[in-house]
């Protein structure tokens, strides 16, 4: 079990790379702004358990912006060894219908907490703003399930 769970790890680790790309491609290609959301959840987080990130200004905000990526990295890499343990549980799934389990638990892991803390509702979201945030997702999905399977 614990190879499965290191597995997935790399796992989520590579996927977490392949939203990235996703994400700043989208930038890119739109001329859309990165989103603030990240920065907005490590200090709702950061308040909520009474400690302050250091810092003013520039230097304040470039830390909560190291922060709130470092979350989506932690956030990306747990997914991805709870997959590494559906699998060392036994679930084989083609690469594509297994890619929806990461997928989605990527979304719920990264818009839940947001939305709880009242950074983000996504009951209010554009089709826009779902395009966005699903199409990394996916790509996080696809390539998670994927790298998991050419390590078996």
């Amino acid at each position: 079990m614990l190879m499965s769970i290191a597995r997935g790890v790399a796992a989520g680790a590579a996927g977490v790379t392949a939203l990235n790309a996703a994400t700043y491609v989208d930038m890119a290609v739109r001329g859309r702004q990165a989103s603030s959301t990240p920065e907005q959840s490590v200090e709702k987080l950061a308040s909520t358990v009474g400690v302050r990130v250091p810092g003013t200004g520039a230097t304040r905000q470039s830390r909560l912006s190291g922060l709130g990526a470092l979350l989506g990295a932690l956030t990306g890499t747990t997914v991805g060894a709870a997959y590494g343990v559906l699998r060392g549980l036994g679930w084989r799934p083609p690469v594509l219908v297994g890619a929806l389990a990461p997928t989605g638990a990527a979304m719920v892991a990264a818009a839940g907490p947001m939305t709880v803390l009242g950074i983000t509702d996504p009951r209010r979201w554009t089709a826009d703003d779902w395009l966005s945030d699903v199409i990394p997702h996916v790509a996080y999905g696809v390539v998670t399930a994927a790298t998991f399977h050419a390590t078996e």
